[in-house]
């Protein structure tokens, strides 16, 4: 049997989140909520949690720190931050507090449920019932499950998730490691088969996607929103990527089947990239850059 914490200085939040999910059927049989790091505090100290879901911006204090003193305390609770922000240093910040994942708001069921599900499986060595376990989740770019890459290739995948908005390299990225760009970048390329610059670019574009068809966005302004400042850099990278210009699938959208460039060893020619092919693996990914 195992408790959830829930922490959100918004109690609306708390109660919300309470009922996305059947805790029931994943053996989450005790929950509570906490909408201040001193009311955390004091709940988790007695409750012991197995798994607690924080809210990045606790007011006064950030969660990230709940985090890191909960665990200076001895907890080996699983950390989930919650947020609004699209933000790199908050990730970094996440990472550095041994947060396993980091879920921006509204969170969606799916994503959630994916969390939970690694979680008891991984961490707590739990099982999920047949009838409660969901589909692997499959990574959008690959469709291969997370599980089958290594912690620091979960690690950058995260990192692209959640600040795929904003400029990304690995150098940056290889900072929170201590590591070398380049060697992440090796470890990235042997487990997904593409170079961090094709899987961020891929991501960006499964984004843009998903805004051209399910919202009614300016092409301009979801292009801004996927990361990109310059509209002729995204509707070149978006041609090359699903062989169709962002407006004409928005005007299609409901008849055209289309399907995800090639990735795993596109030509030169498909290859949304300067002259002189791909960057390497430690080179800098301006937003809205060619190399975006």
């Amino acid at each position: 049997m195992y408790r959830l914490l829930i922490v959100d200085d918004e109690k609306d939040i708390c109660e919300n989140i309470k009922y996305l999910l059947d805790w029931s059927l994943y053996n989450i049989t005790s929950i509570l909520t906490a909408t201040s790091y001193a009311e955390a505090v004091s709940k988790a100290v007695d409750f012991q949690p197995h798994i607690a879901l924080l809210d990045i911006n606790l007011g006064d204090h950030w969660g990230y720190e709940l985090a890191e003193h909960l665990r200076s305390m001895g907890m080996q609770t699983i950390f989930c931050m919650i947020s609004g922000y699209d933000d790199f240093n908050y990730v970094h910040k996440s990472m550095q507090a041994t947060a396993r994942d980091y879920l921006l708001k509204p969170i969606h069921v799916a994503e959630l449920r994916a969390f939970i599900e690694r979680t008891i499986v991984r961490d707590l060595h739990g099982v999920i019932p047949e009838h409660a376990a969901s589909q692997p989740e499959l990574d959008p770019v690959l469709q291969v499950e997370y599980s089958k890459f290594s912690k620091i290739t979960n690690k950058i995948i995260l990192i692209v998730k959640s600040n795929y908005r904003s400029s990304q390299s690995l150098t940056n990225i290889a900072e929170i490691f201590n590591m070398s760009s380049k060697y992440i970048g090796r470890i990235f390329l042997k487990d997904t088969g593409i170079k961090f610059s094709e899987y961020l670019t891929a991501y960006r574009m499964i984004q843009a996607r998903r805004l051209i068809e399910n919202t009614q966005e300016k092409i301009s302004v979801i292009a801004n929103m996927v990361g990109y400042s310059q509209l002729n850099n995204f509707y070149v990278h978006f041609k090359n990527y699903y062989n169709i210009s962002p407006s004409t699938l928005r005007n299609f959208s409901a008849s055209v089947p289309v399907a995800g460039a090639a990735l795993t060893s596109p030509s030169p020619q498909e290859a949304p990239f300067e002259e002189g092919g791909s960057p390497s693996c430690d080179e800098t990914l301006p937003s809205g850059s060619s190399h975006s």
